[in-house]
């Protein structure tokens, strides 16, 4: 379906537009993803894709809740112990998002599903796999356009690990905010230069937006906004 055609209840997602804008909501609500490991990550993992407006997602475990479930998966209460618990939670999650279509597949096995199942979906997301088990479908996955996340928690200690293919390009460098700093002067010369009123900790070939920059040329006063690609000088 087309991206464009996609309706978005903009009385729930109203913040989330506002930060992703429509165009990335509408191929948000096209995804199907699936999810590996209800554990305390993967519930919150759960809990945050529902809540960003998916189209679906599997919930996958082959593991029957525990005591040791209690103090970390919070959809999990002491009568579900013994229970799936992809199961167990699958009901308190669904009621997140009347959107997002919730299911659960608990019997199929990591270690010899065939690969081609994950193919119906947009990302799967492993949660504490082995790391065989994470080698032989990201393999799979990249090789069929399937975006592969995984991630564990040891601990204090966790890692994540994302795979959106060769084609995929991030070209926010750290993920702060953009930094915004005070301009002293800029110079009239053939490539200008600018001088800053303290550090701003920019890198070549960055895009830096000059917003309310006033310039007095020949007694005209002018104000301007613009973008321009930066090259640094010491």
């Amino acid at each position: 379906m087309d991206s464009s055609k996609v309706k978005i209840d903009e009385s729930l997602y109203s913040r989330q537009l506002y930060v992703l804008g429509a165009e990335a909501m509408a191929k948000m609500a096209q995804a199907d993803v699936f999810l590996s490991g209800l554990c305390g990550l993967g519930v919150d993992i759960a809990k945050n894709i529902i809540l960003a407006g998916v189209k679906s997602l599997t919930l996958h475990d082959t593991k029957s809740a525990s005591y040791s479930d209690l103090s970390t998966q919070f959809y999990i209460r002491e009568s579900d112990i013994g229970k799936n618990r992809a199961e167990a939670c699958a009901q308190r999650l669904d009621e997140l998002n009347p959107y997002v279509q919730v299911k659960v597949d608990t019997q199929i096995n990591l270690d010899d599903v065939p690969l081609t199942y994950f193919n119906q979906f947009k990302c799967v997301i492993s949660v504490n796999a082995p790391l065989k088990i994470q080698l032989r479908i990201d393999e799979h996955c990249r090789k069929h356009n399937v975006c592969f996340i995984s991630s564990q928690v040891r601990g204090v200690f966790g890692h994540v690990f994302v795979d959106f293919g060769d084609n995929f390009e991030v070209s926010d460098v750290d993920g702060e905010e953009p930094k915004d700093v005070m301009i002293d002067s800029i110079t009239q010369a053939n490539p200008g230069v600018v001088k800053c009123l303290q550090r701003h900790g920019f890198s070549d070939d960055w895009i830096v937006r000059f917003e309310y920059a006033f310039l007095f040329i020949d007694n005209l006063f002018l104000e301007f906004k613009n973008e321009q690609k930066i090259s640094l000088r010491t």
